[in-house]
């Protein structure tokens, strides 16, 4: 059953079409597990969307009913407008490539008889070009329990991309990987997720990994949507900053601050960082200052919040952010 957006997503804009939808979703287990609890939230055509949220926030649950592994308990999820757990699902699904968070792979088969079965489930797709854009061409007739597990990623990538799809749906894609391995799929990530009219969602704890690769942030906590933003709209809210750093350390830096009425703290690399109107206003004063309290302050600059910041500080507030 293909759903009317009208009635999905009334009184909001449908000029932009949507991707992936989830409206008025509660997921309750057997057990009495309350994982979703009325969440709504979608993702546009086109977009590079990032689901985050702390350990046992819902994440896993919404890409397994995005997959159709489970249904919902209430309300209505949707894939390329499809209600997910209806007959037409099946085609929105092969227009859909998933990286999940394991492997989950045939040890006993090789990589070319892999990406052939892949081939075939999806109706079809390059599997030679994959091979060389990915650099599996050495390792196509090695056993998958013989690859790496970067090489088992490529493998699992090469499988989601085949037929171009039109969404890809990222669950913890380099978790487990080595730095180099890491590195290595998040530059194939990237280059993937470049396609024109391709909608990824990018299900991580790596905050840095998933800036780098998104625009869009929906942020779970307990079953609830806390945040459902533009990143570009959680920094423009985010409350400006500065950062020094003083050869005489951050306790000495602190301490001078403080005199001078600004309240600061002190990061993990040892600068200081405060919250000030206008970094750039208060800088030149504030430095020259320092400088004339004998601080050899070698880094006074104003900084924009990683996701990092907007994650943790949002998330410990749980303030929604509209949409």
């Amino acid at each position: 059953m293909v759903w009317s957006r009208a009635s999905l997503f009334p009184g909001r804009d449908l000029s932009v079409a949507l991707a992936l939808a989830f409206e008025h979703v509660s997921k309750r287990y057997r057990k009495g597990t309350l994982a979703l609890d009325d969440v709504t939230w979608s993702v546009p055509v086109g977009a590079r969307a990032c689901l985050l949220g702390p350990n046992g926030a819902g994440k896993s649950t919404s890409i397994r009913l995005l997959q159709s592994a489970l249904t919902p308990t209430s309300g209505h999820v949707t894939l390329l407008g499809v209600d997910v757990n209806r007959g037409e699902y099946l085609h929105a699904r092969r227009r859909t490539g998933i990286v999940p968070q394991g492997p989950g792979m045939y040890p006993d088969i090789s990589v070319a008889e892999y990406l052939e079965l892949a081939r075939r489930l999806y109706g079809g797709g390059d599997v030679v070009r994959l091979e060389e854009v990915l650099e599996l061409g050495p390792h196509r007739d090695k056993m998958l329990s013989q690859l790496s597990g970067g090489y088992q990623r490529r493998v699992v990538l090469a499988a989601a991309l085949v037929a171009e799809p039109e969404v890809l749906l990222l669950d913890e894609p380099t978790v487990g990987l080595d730095p180099v391995a890491a590195h290595d799929v998040h530059a194939l990530l990237r280059d993937a997720m470049r396609r024109d009219g391709r909608t990824t969602l990018l299900c991580t704890h790596n905050l840095a990994e998933a800036e780098a690769l998104c625009d869009n942030v929906i942020i779970l906590r307990s079953g609830k949507v806390r945040v459902h933003a533009t990143l570009a709209q959680l920094r423009a809210q985010a409350k400006p900053r500065l950062r020094l750093a003083a050869e005489q350390g951050p306790d000495a830096l602190l301490a001078a601050i403080s005199t001078r009425g600004f309240v600061g703290r002190v990061m993990d690399n040892g600068t200081v960082e405060l919250t000030v109107p206008n970094p750039q206003a208060v800088a030149p004063t504030l430095l020259r200052g320092l400088l004339a309290d004998g601080l050899d302050v070698y880094a006074c600059e104003p900084v924009q919040a990683s996701l990092e910041d907007l994650f943790l500080d949002l998330v410990r507030t749980e303030e929604p952010v509209a949409s």
